[in-house]
């Protein structure tokens, strides 16, 4: 095994692991907690196992190769039968990876979407933007998946190793298809919140440190932009296996360190048995971040306390113990209210 495989190899196994961990910890810290799982949970339990498929498809493409190869490659090697039947073996196993890879990514984003649900319910015109949001994201997942069977004709192409098949098996469009909408999806969930967090009445530090909270999507961007295939031998299979893993952990970190920050201090104990039938019953434990201003169960709040805080001069306080929509949007209107008093 060469120096690049042997790479390729610790980069699956570190990044797929730190993104494991990533996640069983978001699991673990919800039991801990003694919080019941919601959606998002559920959907990162899928991410989970695409993770796991995708390690192991991805070390048997690295250890056996595919039918992805240069002219020079061809030319200096002469494939036995064996040799050939791997490939073939690692061609088919790359398009399945690629279509576990894809529902990957786009389940983290799906949990990001879910987290900025529960955020911004009440705020003005929510519904229709989420709507558009959980519709944009869904045909984008259709596209991204679709396109992955479309460059080579006919279909066997995709793992014939010889006679040469051409160029399809690069999946140049692919990679371009792909990369550009994670980088659109991206910034679109970059962008959702932050009209309502720059516009609230706070001060200029607790708004940067709020923004820059929902900011951190900006390392996935960085990655997706270092994938594109512009930058040198951009459709290796190594390259794509290197940076594959890459931005697999970065949309792990992404999706679920806000909640591993909401969930890292016990939280208030409340009785919300009187609220089973409430659609926010879920969001029973408050808990306090005072040095952040914000409050966090399986959602962010942010409220104006009305009694006030002489430490506090935004008159922005962090309360617990009692169960109720996430109220950035009840901070909006209260704002509003004071505007029009």
């Amino acid at each position: 095994m060469d120096e690049d495989l042997r790479k390729t190899i610790i980069m699956v196994a570190v990044c797929g692991f730190c993104s494991a961990l990533l996640m069983l910890a978001r699991l673990a810290m919800r039991k801990v907690r003694r919080q019941g799982f919601n959606l998002s949970d559920y959907l990162t339990m899928v991410a989970l196992a695409c993770l796991a498929s995708r390690t192991a498809f991805t070390t048997v493409v690295v250890l056996w190769g595919n039918n992805n190869l240069t002219s020079a490659d061809r030319a200096s090697k002469l494939f036995t039968a064996v040799e050939i039947y791997q490939r073939e073996v690692g061609s088919k196993l790359t398009l399945v990876n690629r279509i576990t890879y894809n529902t990957y990514i786009w389940i983290q984003k799906s949990v990001v979407l879910l987290l900025y649900r529960r955020m911004l319910d009440g705020l003005p015109q929510p519904h229709h933007i989420m709507n558009f949001y959980w519709g944009f994201l869904a045909i984008t997942y259709v596209v991204v998946q679709s396109v992955t069977f479309v460059e080579c004709h006919p279909f066997h192409l995709y793992w014939q190793v010889m006679p040469p098949p051409g160029k399809c098996q690069q999946a140049l469009v692919q990679l371009i298809v792909f990369v550009t909408l994670n980088i659109v999806t991206d910034i679109l969930l970059i962008i959702l919140p932050m009209p309502w967090l720059i516009r609230m009445k706070i001060s200029l530090k607790r708004r940067l440190s709020l923004v820059g909270l929902f900011s951190i999507g900006f390392l996935l961007i960085a990655v997706a932009i270092a994938r594109l295939p512009i930058y040198g031998n951009g459709t290796s299979q190594v390259n794509r296996n290197t940076w594959g893993s890459v931005e697999e952990f970065a949309a792990a970190f992404v999706a679920n360190v806000p909640t591993l920050f909401a969930l890292r201090r016990q939280p208030a104990k409340v009785d919300n048995t009187s609220f089973h039938n409430n659609r926010h019953s879920e969001m029973a434990g408050f808990r306090n971040i005072s040095e952040e201003g914000i409050t966090v169960t399986h959602c962010i709040e942010l409220r104006r306390d009305t009694i006030g805080n002489p430490k506090d001069p935004d008159g922005l306080e962090v309360t617990c113990g009692v169960p109720r929509p996430c109220s950035l949007s009840r901070l909006w209107k209260q704002q509003n209210d004071l505007a029009e008093s």
